[in-house]
């Protein structure tokens, strides 16, 4: 698994002037979205993908044509993680990406990485538990292994250290009397924690959807503990913009900004009762499997990730992720506070321009 400066003076100036000259020709009350329309017009923005579940919104807005009714041309960039994102975005050489909060994250916006959080990309609400814990099925089946408890001294895999899946364990592990240096950590990825349990490399661990279903299907591993039970809402992936976009570019990133909102509210209208199976799932799951070439049967059988409606990043979860990042010694320097790095001005913008939000169907 794997922030940010306000706009800049002279660009809020630019867009304000650009309003004032629209309305005084007669625009009337379309006069600000005709500005920004204008402004993004034949503009070409790249976007890092991982060409995971998560990225459901990107996909659902490129297919549906929500850039192009912003006037912008999609750019998709693939990465083999969000980690690999961090740099090219800090450098430039990416608009937009996506990331996980991390200790990694912040020692590089530390070292100078410029970057902001600008919406929620993936979080963990009640019923969306996409990052069980699951133990060996073995284990449980013989009763080693029947509650958090029991993991005293086992080996629980996360996908890397000092992410925010360590304090999601922590919190788990918490909840049966246990710190976490109780366990032993093994740090594995998330798509090869199956095999791992298949060979009992691991006794538990903490793995994301589709993993977790492809290993309960596999009948090599069981859920043991769901996260939003302990620890509610947790801020698990973010979009980023890089420093410069986010500074010099404004109006172009909340043209961004309400195509991917877009994309979010058709992808939240087809979630119900933790998986895409509401009011048009059919067209959600046809544009997300093609994109990313998971089993339709599969994608729909999975505990899916929620994202906000209004893009809105739990912070308060951010911050306690980071003060756990903190107490374990694997913060290095003075990394910027976390309010500091989350913009929330791109989502509130394009939440506005986009109306409030009512799910299909209801």
């Amino acid at each position: 698994m794997s922030a940010m400066s306000r706009v800049g003076g002279g660009a809020v100036a630019a867009g304000v002037a650009a309003t004032v000259a629209l309305f005084a020709a007669g625009c009337g009350g379309g006069s600000d979205q005709a500005a920004a329309k204008e402004s993004c017009n034949g503009k070409t923005v790249s976007i890092g993908i991982t060409k995971s579940a998560s990225d459901a919104p990107f996909y659902v807005a490129q297919d549906k044509g929500y850039f192009k009714k912003q006037g912008l041309t999609a750019k998709f960039v693939p990465f083999d993680s969000a980690a690999k994102m961090i740099a090219p975005l800090g450098s430039g050489q990416l608009d937009v990406g996506a990331g996980a909060p991390s200790a990694g994250f912040y020692n590089a916006v530390g070292r100078g990485v410029k970057l902001k959080i600008v919406a929620d990309k993936g979080s963990m609400p009640k019923g969306y538990g996409y990052m069980p814990l699951m133990v060996r099925k073995d284990l449980y089946d013989s009763g080693k292994v029947k509650s958090i408890a029991d993991l005293k001294g086992l080996k629980v895999a996360e996908p890397a250290q000092a992410t925010a899946t360590s304090n999601t364990a922590a919190v788990l592990l918490a909840s049966g009397g246990l710190s976490y240096g109780d366990v032993k950590h093994e740090f594995i990825g998330f798509a090869e924690q199956p095999t791992a349990f298949m060979n009992k490399a691991i006794d538990a661990a903490l793995i994301t959807e589709p993993s977790a279903t492809v290993a309960e299907q596999r009948g090599v591993a069981v859920r043991l503990g769901d996260p939003p039970a302990f620890y509610d809402n947790q801020q698990l992936a973010v979009v980023l913009y890089g420093g410069k976009f986010a500074a010099e570019k404004s109006e172009l990133g909340k043209c961004v900004m309400t195509a991917y909102l877009e994309g979010a509210r058709d992808y939240v209208s087809a979630l119900s009762d933790g998986k895409v199976s509401g009011k048009n799932a059919d067209e959600i799951v046809g544009i997300v499997t093609k994109a990313t070439g998971l089993k339709p049967e599969l994608y729909r059988t999975i505990v899916a990730n929620y994202v906000n409606p209004d893009g809105v990043v739990n912070t308060e979860s951010l911050r306690r992720d980071y003060d756990f990042f903190k107490q374990q010694g694997w913060l290095e320097g003075n990394p910027p506070a976390v309010d500091d790095l989350v913009d929330s001005s791109f989502a509130k913008a394009a939440a506005e321009k986009l109306g409030a939000f009512a799910k299909a169907g209801s």
